[in-house]
């Protein structure tokens, strides 16, 4: 008997944000500002699907391919701009990001 995993080309992160903003352009921004000061203009271009904002626009989750997660976590953990995303969770499996 063959066992199969479940496979993803996809990584979800969870952020913090702070200030709360409810605004998606907002997050995507602040995401492609980062990735610009920290990896240049052609990281700037790197595909994020923001999925989810809270009710009070404290937490985002968003979705990015798996060799992204790295780069993305990292340019914004670098990021020292006013709008701030801080990774709190993040998982190949987006159940598991969503839970508290």
């Amino acid at each position: 008997m063959q066992s199969s995993f479940l496979t993803s080309e996809n990584h979800y992160l969870r952020f913090s944000v702070t200030p709360s903003t409810k605004n998606e352009l907002a997050i995507r921004k602040t995401i492609a500002d980062a990735l610009t000061q920290s990896f240049g203009l052609t990281s700037a271009a790197t595909y994020v699907d923001v999925l989810w904002i809270s009710e009070d626009g404290n937490d985002c989750v968003i979705r990015v391919g798996e060799g992204d997660a790295t780069r993305v976590s990292a340019a914004l953990a670098s990021w020292t701009e006013s709008q701030r995303l801080s990774l709190t969770k993040e998982s190949s499996f987006l159940p598991s990001v969503l839970s508290t």
